[in-house]
C-alpha cells in the first residue's frame, strides 16, 4: 500500500469536511440570525453571523455528491456516512487490486468554535494501521494548510475554523456536531459589503 496515498486520502478528507461544512451552511436556510454583530480583528468590515443547523443525513448526501462531482474518483473511490461517527469507506487501488479503506473520525467541537477529529480507526483491508505512525508521517511530510493542525501522540486533527476565511470573506464557528442527537449546527458569518 502506497503510503503518499493514504496520507493523501486522510489531507482531503480533511479538507473536503470543511468546505461541506461551509457549502452546507450556504445551502441550508438559517433558522434564526444570532443577534450579535461581530467585527473582524483584521479589518473595519462587519460580519454578520447566521446559525445554520442540519441533519446527519442531509449532510452525507452533500458531502457524497460533492465528492462524486468535485473529485477525480477513478484511482481513489470513497464515500462518507455520519452515524455515531464520520465513518470514511473507499477503495484504493494498490498493485492492480482494489483494496477496501476504513477512516473512522469522532468529530467534537472545541469551546472556541473549532472542530477536532478524533481518528479512533484506520484500515486497508483488514490491516488496522499504527495511527500515531501515520499521523505524525503526515504532520512531518505533508505541507498542511495553516488552519490544520495534528497531535500525532493524541491522534487528533484540529480544524481552526478561526484561522480559515474563504476569499468571499466567509467564516464559520461550529456550534454543534453531536452525530448521536444528529445535532449538527455552525455560525456563518457573512461579511456585509
Amino acid at each position: 500500500m502506497n503510503k503518499w496515498k493514504l496520507s493523501f486520502l486522510v489531507l482531503i478528507i480533511i479538507n473536503v469536511l470543511f468546505i461541506i461544512f461551509v457549502t452546507t451552511s450556504l445551502l441550508i436556510p438559517s433558522e434564526k440570525p444570532i443577534e450579535e454583530v461581530k467585527t473582524d480583528k483584521n479589518s473595519e468590515d462587519v460580519l454578520i453571523p447566521f446559525l445554520i443547523s442540519t441533519e446527519k443525513k442531509s449532510l452525507t448526501d452533500l458531502i457524497n455528491h460533492y465528492l462524486e462531482e468535485e473529485t477525480d474518483q477513478k484511482n481513489l473511490q470513497y464515500r462518507v456516512e455520519l452515524e455515531e461517527n464520520v465513518n470514511v469507506y473507499g477503495v484504493i487501488k494498490a498493485f492492480n487490486k482494489d483494496i477496501d479503506m476504513t477512516l473512522i473520525l469522532e468529530p467534537k467541537v472545541k469551546s472556541d468554535g473549532n472542530m477536532q477529529l478524533f481518528v479512533k480507526e484506520l484500515s486497508i483491508g483488514r490491516l488496522k494501521l499504527p495511527i500515531s505512525y501515520v499521523l505524525k508521517y503526515m504532520s512531518t511530510n505533508y505541507d498542511l494548510p495553516n488552519y490544520v493542525v495534528i497531535d500525532s501522540s493524541k491522534k487528533e486533527i484540529d480544524i481552526n475554523l478561526d484561522e480559515l476565511t474563504l476569499k468571499s470573506g466567509l467564516s464559520a464557528r461550529a456550534e454543534s456536531f453531536n452525530l448521536k442527537k444528529d445535532d449538527i449546527t455552525f455560525t456563518l458569518f457573512v461579511p456585509l459589503p
